[in-house]
């Protein structure tokens, strides 16, 4: 039997609370610091405290992921780099850089709108990992 749960409150908070090595598939999609107009969020902080606050909760995702577990991250244009790089350090395996390619969001005047995202894929163990290449084919 597989257990899930969702939590709603601080990632930081919730992740604190699970025990090492407890998930065997992690997916985040953070806040993407653009300046986005939420109900109790600020989206725009500067950039180090973005930074340093994204290294945080990815350590505690890669801590509560197993050992042959995988971390899906989806973010936008302007933080994808940091967030390979932050991935790459703390040890995870790159097995995709995704594309999601959507026909909605805010149109733009003075620039091209938002029509993708960055999801980036992870594994725990370069090797041994699950990937259900029949479950997902178009």
């Amino acid at each position: 039997m597989v257990e899930s749960a969702l939590m709603n409150g601080d990632c930081l908070t919730h992740l604190a609370a699970l025990p090492d090595g407890c998930a065997d598939l992690v997916f985040a999609d953070p806040p993407f610091n653009i300046g986005y107009r939420y109900d109790v969020y600020r989206d725009h902080l500067a950039e180090a405290d973005y930074l340093a606050w994204a290294r945080r909760w990815i350590e505690q995702c890669v801590r509560v992921l197993s050992p042959t577990g995988a971390m899906f991250v989806a973010i936008g244009d302007e933080y994808a780099a940091e967030y390979k790089v932050r991935l790459d350090q703390a040890g995870l395996y790159l097995r995709n850089w995704l594309i999601w390619h959507y026909a909605f969001g805010p149109h733009q005047k003075k620039k091209f709108g938002r029509d993708h995202a960055h999801i980036l894929y992870y594994t725990s163990h370069r090797e041994r990992f699950t990937f259900n290449a029949d479950a997902i084919r178009v």
